[in-house]
């Protein structure tokens, strides 16, 4: 651990203790505390805040956008236990009819939200937008119209900041891209920790823009213990679905222990339950990339494929992936044709248990477990020259499908076999046999009740 991600800790332990002194009715280590009650504005609250102050919020709904360029806290009344994970039942609200009903500034450094719920009154705008360091969302709520849905939830562009127990539903638009936790610039350390989000063409992604320089890519990016999923009853209502996960250009991710759900087809995505896919979006950002990237003890379910890779776009010139591992992984209850599907288009669902295009560099795919109905193929490879290099596939427990391993207008091997793919990628690592026992040490359970 860095002596900045220590720092970090430091802080984050110290947040929590003054959030529980809070909730016992004792003054936080600064002795600075100011009450605001429904009526009163909290931006002319934190204007007049010293810095390093609580401000602690009464019951109620607080309209007006928020700006903060300071160490501040912010403290509803009652807030869920400590390690426990908030729910849609928040006593505080703060919403706003403007582009972010929170903006955190440049400048702004400590900044703590513990128990505070924040919505949106028009749903193509946004929640929060973090620019600033060392802020922690701890046991908040994002909620969107249950009707309209919402364009965002969390922006985050700043530095060290922290998501812990916090809740989110809602985030979604008919015919339009939406987001629960996303940026493409300028983040540099994010923790999401026991978090249940519900929503999103894509719950989380991290590029979908181009970042304005080579070193202000998003990185160093933690996520454990989360559900990303999403409400089943958005497909007929027009939602924009795509993924509960996507990754376009970052650096240094790691997410374990996770439940992802529901794919979708918007926008020709084929319904993938992960999505690695190098995006140079706009054609102004040459430098996108993806690398570093560990995926471990997730539950993957209820798509019409399992994880897409693209080593570099295709539209535009950009960097490589290089360097993903997923391990440990199952994927299930995968179909073409569920209901993401639109019959009356003919749009379907990939099929594909894995897709590989582009050449994608040092992939390992290990202890894997598919699992699903009217597959097209376990995995589908692009032909020379964009097949993966330097890959490894080893202990998959597989499902039956049409093609096995498919090559792009090239041959096919029923699983186990694979002398068409060694014939592809001669360096490729192959250990895979018709009796492995996939993914082990995944979430068995839902890691929270919520209704959706």
């Amino acid at each position: 651990m860095t002596n900045e991600e220590m720092i970090a800790e430091l802080d984050l332990a110290k947040q929590q203790i003054t959030s529980v002194q809070l909730a016992l009715g004792a003054s936080p280590p600064d002795g600075t505390v100011i009450d605001v009650t429904p009526g009163q504005s909290v931006q002319a609250a934190i204007d007049g805040a010293p810095v390093g102050a609580t401000l602690r919020l009464a019951a109620g709904t607080y309209d007006g956008t928020l700006e903060i360029h300071k160490s501040l806290r912010f403290i509803g009344p009652n807030p869920p236990p400590l390690g426990s994970i908030a729910t849609a039942d928040c006593p505080v609200w703060l919403t706003a009819w403007a582009e972010q009903t929170v903006f955190i500034a440049d400048d702004a450094t400590d900044v703590t939200f513990t128990g505070i719920g924040c919505k949106q009154q028009n749903p193509d705008y946004e929640l929060y937008v973090v620019r600033g360091r060392n802020v922690t969302f701890d046991r908040c709520v994002g909620l969107g119209d249950p009707t309209n849905g919402l364009r965002r939830g969390w922006r985050v562009e700043g530095k060290q900041i922290k998501l812990v127990g916090c809740y989110a539903n809602n985030i979604f638009r008919p015919g339009r891209d939406t987001c629960v936790v996303g940026a493409w610039q300028d983040l540099d350390g994010l923790e999401l920790d026991r978090n249940f989000f519900c929503g999103g063409a894509e719950t989380i992604m991290f590029g979908g823009a181009d970042s304005p320089a080579a070193d202000r890519i998003c990185k160093n990016i933690r996520i454990t213990d989360c559900t990303l999923t999403k409400n089943p009853k958005w497909y007929a209502a027009g939602a924009q679905i795509k993924t509960p996960f996507e990754l376009k250009s970052c650096e240094h991710v790691y997410m374990s222990d996770c439940v992802l759900e529901y794919g979708g087809i918007a926008e020709g995505q084929g319904a993938y339950l992960m999505v690695f896919t190098v995006r140079n979006q706009d054609g102004t950002a040459p430098w996108s990339h993806i690398s570093d990237v560990l995926v471990e003890r997730c539950r993957c379910s209820k798509g019409g494929g399992g994880i897409n890779i693209l080593g570099h776009d295709d539209q535009y010139d950009s960097g490589d992936l290089v360097g993903l591992t997923v391990r440990n992984c199952s994927f299930t209850e995968m179909n073409p044709d569920g209901p993401w599907a639109d019959h009356a288009q003919g749009w379907y669902g990939s099929g594909r248990g894995v897709m590989f295009n582009g050449r994608p560099q040092q992939v390992t795919l290990e202890a894997i477990t598919m699992e699903g109905v009217n597959m097209n193929s376990l995995g589908t490879f692009a032909n020379t020259p964009n097949q993966p290099a330097g890959l490894t596939l080893r202990n998959w427990k597989y499902f039956t499908s049409e093609y096995g391993w498919k090559v792009d207008d090239g041959g096919m091997d029923v699983p186990p076999a694979c002398a068409n793919l060694q014939n592809l990628m001669p360096d490729m690592v192959y250990d895979i046999t018709d009796h492995d026992p996939g993914a082990v040490g995944y979430p068995t359970g839902t890691l929270i009740a919520a209704s959706v």
